[in-house]
C-alpha cells in the first residue's frame, strides 16, 4: 500500500499514524521526504507493506528531489493500492493516479472533497476505517519490473484462539 500525493499532504504524519509510531519525519518544510519509507503492518489479519513516498511535483530544481520523485513515481507503478492524498487546507488538484483511493487529509483542518475518504493524524479521525478499506484491495503477490518478487500484501490464516 503506497502512501502518495503532493508535497505536505500529511503522508508522513498518516504513515507514523497508521504504524502507531513514528517512523517517518514529520515537517511542515515541503520536500522533506525524499526517499520512501517502507514499514509492515498488520490490519485484520493481513500483513501489508505499507510505504511513505516524497511529495509529486513538477518544476523542482532539486536534483535529489527529483531523484525522490522518480522513485516514489515507481513505488506508484507497482503497488497492488495507492492511497492518493490531499490535504484539506490546500486546493484540489488532478494530480491523482487513476485507481487509487482518494483520501483527503488533516481533516481536524475542514473539509474540501467531501466525497473523499477523510483522515486527520492529529485526531485519529478515520484512521480505523481507512485501514479497514484499504487491504480489501490488496491481494496477492505481484512481480515487480526488474526487482523480483514484492509482497505487497499477503493474507495468513488466522489461528485459533486456546
Amino acid at each position: 500500500m503506497v502512501i502518495a500525493g503532493p508535497p505536505n499532504a500529511g503522508k508522513s504524519a498518516l504513515f507514523n499514524a497508521l504504524l502507531g509510531r513514528s517512523r517517518a519525519i514529520v515537517s511542515p518544510t515541503p520536500g522533506t521526504t525524499r526517499d520512501y519509507v517502507e514499514a509492515e503492518l498488520q490490519i485484520d489479519g493481513l500483513e501489508v507493506v505499507v510505504v511513505d513516498t516524497a511529495g509529486l511535483r513538477g518544476g523542482t530544481d532539486d536534483a535529489i528531489e527529483h531523484e525522490g520523485i522518480g522513485r516514489s513515481r515507481e513505488q506508484i507503478a507497482g503497488a497492488e493500492l495507492v492511497l492518493w492524498l490531499e490535504p484539506a487546507d490546500a486546493e484540489p488538484t488532478d494530480a491523482r493516479p487513476s485507481g487509487a483511493l482518494r483520501v483527503e487529509s488533516k481533516r481536524d483542518l475542514g473539509i474540501r472533497r467531501s466525497d473523499w475518504h477523510g483522515v486527520s493524524a492529529q485526531s485519529g479521525e478515520g484512521l480505523d476505517n481507512c485501514a479497514r478499506r484499504s487491504p480489501g484491495r490488496c491481494g496477492e503477490t505481484r512481480r515487480r519490473r526488474g526487482s523480483g518478487w514484492r509482497v505487497t500484501a499477503i493474507e495468513r490464516p488466522r489461528r485459533p484462539r486456546r
